[in-house]
């Protein structure tokens, strides 16, 4: 008989240990202990351990799948990178350098008339006209082929118009940006010994010097900053003017090729 009752405890014993290791019966007993308010120490010891090695197989498990979708979303990501990098972009066309200097060119604009001088504060038009290069020199070179230039700055407020003429250089920077230097000569209408209003420029006719700066939107259309000096040269060339106040303007300028 009591053969019959220790075997029958083991096999009870046995069984509570098999629901002891089983999930559901984890669960289920944490919610009745809970909602009753009573769980024994040993119970609640061996469940704690339980509870406590399942949720470190879920956090490991957790881990492990957190740190794979990470790896493969950084190949995903290097593979598309390096592809980007190598296939071109659809419909993308790089920039080469626009330079119509083989063209001929119109340019209209308005000046800041006789920065410094007596005729300040007064504006100029101005109109001008560009020819090709004279030279056809290969390659790079060809930056060292001049271009004729002829212009007019027509002053609005009653100081010196001038009409100029000259040799001017086209310089492709890079993409759409390009540089100008221009030397020439250029005769007024203003004074030569000066007067409150007037500059006193000396001679008749002067050099005219400057440079410009632009950018072009396209094979036509342009836009540039220009400085333009007319002055008679005495202090560099030593002219006999008598005096040398000289005309220095500043603007800005559209052009287009044609």
């Amino acid at each position: 008989m009591k053969g019959c009752l220790r075997r029958g405890k083991d096999v009870v014993t046995g069984a509570s240990r098999s629901r002891l290791s089983s999930p559901r019966w984890i669960v289920r007993t944490t919610l009745k202990s809970v909602a009753n308010g009573s769980m024994s120490s040993s119970v609640e010891g061996g469940m704690a351990r339980q509870v406590h090695s399942s949720v470190l197989t879920v956090a490991r498990g957790l881990v492990v799948a957190l740190v794979s979708a990470f790896t493969l979303t950084a190949q995903s990501h290097a593979a598309d990178v390096g592809q980007a990098v190598v296939q071109p972009v659809p419909g993308f066309i790089a920039l080469a350098p626009i330079d119509p200097a083989n063209s001929f060119e119109a340019r209209f604009g308005g000046f800041a008339h006789g920065i410094g001088s007596p005729e300040s504060g007064t504006v100029d038009l101005n109109a001008e006209i560009v020819s090709p290069r004279l030279f056809n020199f290969p390659g790079a070179w060809s930056v060292l082929s001049p271009r004729i230039q002829m212009g007019v700055l027509g002053n609005l407020g009653g100081r010196t118009s001038a009409g100029y003429a000259g040799f001017l250089w086209t310089i492709p920077l890079f993409d759409r940006l390009f540089a100008e230097a221009f030397v020439g000569g250029a005769v007024h209408n203003g004074s030569q010994k000066g007067s409150p209003n007037m500059a006193a420029l000396g001679c008749d006719p002067l050099f005219n010097v400057g440079g410009s700066l632009g950018y072009r939107f396209n094979e036509r259309w342009s836009v540039m900053f220009t400085f333009d000096h007319m002055s008679n040269g005495m202090g560099i060339f030593g002219t006999n003017c008598g005096r040398n106040v000289g005309l220095n303007n500043y603007g800005a300028r559209i052009g287009y090729a044609f």
